[in-house]
């Protein structure tokens, strides 16, 4: 029965690593369901053998999973040892938080090394939750720095090593006082009913000084941030007021930024031309109030749906331009599939009157072929126009 039982906690948490990695590497969500099987079922064989006191169990842990990044799924080296890096204190620190809060609150000891293999259910609902809570934290820190960060390499390596440093003290702090309070317990000092207050100081001494903590991450990662990138923090500042886009100047500004940075680093950009489909009609018979919200509601939509180091300039009027940072024709194509099926979902609720489309006309940068800026434009809005006129002839 404990076989099963261990079985069962190892594939929980292979499957939580997995989900875990989806997050930091996003493209792993498009990958084969057989893929995702395989690394699964290695996982949980693995786990079943694992001994977390043992370093080179550790070590052959993340360094297969590294392996399995790298040849099962694609990713660079680089992708996947940051990956590597984060899954392990994510799960080492939903484990320390879990290993304080069961010996505070439950008056369970559990070992913070491998907290499945403790085969308690409550412990290990617990670590979910905790990963779960530092994945989504994780993503809030992400968007509230959207487009704010650069693309540069040695910049993204400088700032996942001082998050990887904060996180470590902050994971030392965990272990310090998991020690000490399991030292206490074995001295009956926090266990004994005649000192509930204790508990209840060390309780609430234990969540602020967690929570100050990953407030100090925010605000070392925003001062970092802001510091490295003046240039692209002033460009986010110049938005359009009614669609919080940014301004035409801006945008145009930063795709000439863009298109120098993947000249120098050989990397791929893409561009979107967006035009609101049927803003004439709505203005005409709802008024010109509907007419600015359907821009809003398509702006806010196309938002929701881009990248993290993607942006969205407000070219004038109904006109959006999208910059697709890092990213292919396919690439952009398949996000813009995204945003229409969201306009689709929109109008199948019914919170508005008119429908929600755009048209969009999608161009991939070539040095050679787009000498200047107004020409890499001005091919996307061509290819705007043309989906446009498709449009049109199918309403006919």
């Amino acid at each position: 029965m404990d076989i099963l039982l261990k079985l069962f906690f190892c594939v929980i948490s292979s499957g939580l690593s997995l989900y875990t990695l989806t997050k930091l590497i996003p493209k792993l969500k498009n990958e084969s369901l057989v893929k995702h099987g395989f690394t699964v079922l290695y996982l949980s064989a693995f786990l079943c053998f694992y001994k977390s006191d043992h370093l080179l169990h550790v070590l052959a842990l993340y360094t297969s999973v590294l392996l399995i990044l790298k040849y099962l799924y694609g990713n660079t080296t680089f992708i996947g040892s940051i990956a590597i890096v984060f899954l392990y204190v994510i799960t080492l620190m939903a484990s320390m938080v879990t290993s304080n809060v069961s010996l505070l609150l439950f008056k369970q000891i559990v070992d913070f090394r491998a907290v499945f293999l403790n085969l308690n259910l409550l412990p290990n609902i617990l670590f979910v939750f905790n990963v779960l809570l530092l994945i989504k934290y994780y993503q809030w820190v992400v968007k509230t720095f959207k487009k704010v960060a650069s693309a540069n390499a040695h910049f993204d390596v400088r700032l996942v090593l001082t998050n990887v440093l904060l996180l470590g003290l902050i994971i030392m702090y965990q272990k310090l006082t998991f020690v000490n309070m399991v030292d206490f317990s074995a001295q009956g000092v926090i266990l004994t009913p005649k000192t509930q207050n204790i508990d209840g100081y060390f309780t609430m001494i234990y969540f602020f000084i967690t929570s100050m903590s990953l407030v100090l991450l925010i605000l070392v990662n925003r001062i970092f941030i802001v510091d490295q990138n003046l240039e692209r923090y002033k460009f986010k500042a110049e938005t359009d007021q009614m669609t919080g886009a940014l301004s035409r100047e801006a945008g145009l500004t930063l795709l000439k930024s863009e298109m120098q940075r993947a000249i120098l680093n050989k990397t791929d950009l893409t561009i979107g031309y967006i035009d609101v489909n049927d803003l004439k009609i709505v203005n005409d018979r709802w008024g010109h109030k509907e007419g600015d919200r359907l821009i809003c509601l398509i702006s806010d939509i196309v938002h929701s749906k881009l990248r993290d180091f993607d942006s969205v300039a407000r070219l004038g009027g109904d006109e959006f331009l999208v910059i697709f940072t890092k990213c292919n024709r396919l690439q952009a194509q398949r996000i813009w599939r995204r945003i229409t099926d969201e306009f689709l979902r929109a109008n199948t609720q019914g919170d508005v009157q008119f429908k929600i489309s755009a048209s969009v006309g999608i161009s991939q940068f070539n040095p050679i072929k787009h000498t200047n800026l107004m020409a890499f434009v001005h091919e996307a809005d061509e290819e705007m126009y043309a989906q446009k006129n498709v449009l049109k002839a199918s309403k006919l």
